[in-house]
């Protein structure tokens, strides 16, 4: 399966997967009523949104159906009591009804086909394309609803219908579809980009690499598609990013790599339904630790400010995809806000003169400005961990011991364990309860004497953060505010995880090998690119 189907797979809600497993289990006689390969063929037009056509065939094999009936106007024998969806069957169906009707009818009846003569034209059915079609039609009976569909065919079936009358219900239908999909699908422009990324890419996402993303968007961001606007660098790469994500969360299910058609057995490969449509929401619905520090009551205790938050957006945004592609995203805060600041002289109608200046005057940062940003940006996390640490432990909160076996893993923390069981041991105690034992471990980590050397001063270190701290929120009593003290420890192990995930991406680009030899030549170079790029783009084509 190609990254591009897998996506595509990816991306249905579970409704609509639902309504495909529908599709696949339908049955006649005790004998499935569509072939796999039929079932596949209709996931893949109302995934990839190429029904129109479809539709419009099947609107004029309803008109067939209804002539054909041996009651005026019933189509629905036709699909429904012919048998299992195959071309053969679809065959003797219209050769015996024709030869039963008794008037003439709309349809001409041949070995390959049934032609119907409209007035204003013919419009030809070959019977390979009926059980698809049926397919179809059963589809939106279930998707959509058989009020609905009947309301929209009954143009064409209770009076003379012209072909135009065919299009104008066949259109009709279409918009229902359309409407229907908007809610179970990925954005028509989402699936474009996707689509251009995966194309580019060969369908191989394993490719991808910094030079591949500049590379597309050289060639893309001069391109006028208005359903997959790729102007600015920063939109290029978190497509990339969100396809690459998405692919490789649909790679995670093994069920993915050998099913042969939705289901809920395991054992014979199918793919679970609930487990598939998951994917691409879980991706969409991805909140960062930035979105978490923002939400309630975390909130209450000022972390990280806008500025702080807008310097580490991109590169945690990208999650584990940082450290594979770290010079995308320094290209990105770089040349990001250089961008920004030319679309919005844009917008502002300035003269081509002052859009030059901004080019020309480039980043507010190089790369190596960047990097001293991000060290900054961890020393702070760090402290605020350890700010952190300090007002749980001064409060005697439980959730002290939950941040200081994470910020410190490999502390030595015999001697606070030999003044536990030795207290534990005179008190003659057996088994104590765990709120007892986190009571008296808390009480003890207060006392310097009793916790060790290298205990009390990592305890010294943040108290002394604390200190530094005059943040909102910081000398808020969390002993007193069950929110604070929630703010304190949830936010701590969020940031925790922030210095973590920066002192990684500080490491890798630490060992990337440069073009040129370091960074000033690294940047220069990419200034260079970039430069000439934004005026082919923006004075290009204001000329």
């Amino acid at each position: 399966m190609g990254s591009e189907e897998i996506l595509l797979e990816a991306g249905k809600s579970g409704e609509l997967t639902a309504v495909l497993h529908t599709l696949a289990e339908t049955e006649y006689n005790g004998e499935p009523k569509f072939s796999p390969l039929i079932c596949r063929e209709i996931g893949k037009l109302v995934v990839c949104r190429t029904y129109a056509t479809p539709i419009l065939e099947l609107c004029h094999l309803i008109v067939a159906a209804a002539a054909l009936s041996s009651e005026k106007g019933r189509f629905e024998y036709f699909f429904w009591d012919s048998g299992v969806a195959k071309t053969s069957v679809f065959h003797t169906y219209c050769q015996l009804a024709q030869q039963q009707k008794d008037t003439a009818s709309i349809c001409t009846v041949t070995s390959s086909s049934i032609t119907l003569g409209y007035s204003d034209g013919d419009f030809t059915i070959q019977y390979s394309r009926m059980p698809v079609l049926s397919a179809l039609l059963e589809f939106m009976l279930t998707a959509l609803g058989y009020v609905d569909i009947d309301t929209d065919l009954q143009s064409i079936l209770t009076t003379n219908p012209t072909k135009k009358d065919v299009s104008a219900c066949a259109n009709a239908l279409s918009r229902r579809m359309y409407d229907y999909l908007r809610d179970h699908l990925p954005t028509a422009q989402s699936q474009r980009k996707f689509r251009k990324v995966l194309a580019f890419c060969d369908d191989d996402i394993d490719n991808v690499d910094d030079a591949m993303i500049l590379n597309f968007w050289q060639d893309s961001s001069l391109e006028q598609d208005k359903g997959a606007d790729f102007k600015t660098f920063e939109s290029v790469m978190q497509t990339f990013i969100r396809t690459i994500q998405a692919v490789e969360s649909a790679r995670d299910l093994s069920a993915m790599r050998h099913a042969g058609k939705i289901g809920m057995d395991r054992e014979a490969g199918e793919i679970d339904p609930d487990i598939l449509s998951e994917r691409l929401e879980t991706i969409e619905e991805t909140v960062t630790p930035l979105l978490k520090l923002a939400s309630e009551p975390i909130n209450q205790i000022k972390f990280l400010n806008k500025q702080e938050c807008n310097h580490l957006e991109k590169l945690l945004s990208a999650g584990d995809l940082a450290l594979r592609l770290p010079l995308s995203i320094l290209r990105a805060d770089s040349f990001g806000k250089t961008q920004s600041r030319v679309t919005q002289a844009l917008r502002l109608q300035s003269s081509i003169k002052d859009l030059e200046e901004i080019i020309a005057e480039g980043p507010e940062d190089t790369y190596q400005d960047r990097q001293v940003i991000y060290e900054k940006l961890h020393n702070h996390a760090l402290r605020s961990v350890y700010a952190s640490l300090h007002a749980l432990a001064q409060a005697r909160l439980k959730d002290v011991i939950t941040i200081l076996l994470k910020l410190e893993p490999n502390l030595d923390y015999a001697p606070l364990a030999r003044h536990l069981v030795e207290d534990n041991m005179a008190e003659n105690v057996v088994v104590l309860h765990q709120e007892k034992i986190t009571a008296q471990f808390i009480e003890t980590l207060n006392n310097p004497e009793a916790v060790g050397q290298d205990i009390a001063n990592l305890l010294a270190r943040a108290q002394e953060a604390y200190k530094t701290l005059s943040r909102k929120g910081f000398k808020e009593d969390p002993g007193e505010n069950p929110d604070i003290a929630c703010a304190f420890a949830t936010g701590a192990e969020l940031l925790l995880d922030i210095s973590r995930d920066i002192e990684a991406f500080l490491e890798r680009l630490d060992s990337l090998h440069l073009n040129g030899g370091g960074w000033s030549s690294q940047f220069s170079y990419d200034r260079a690119v970039f430069s000439e790029q934004f005026n082919k783009i923006y004075i290009g084509a204001t000329q």
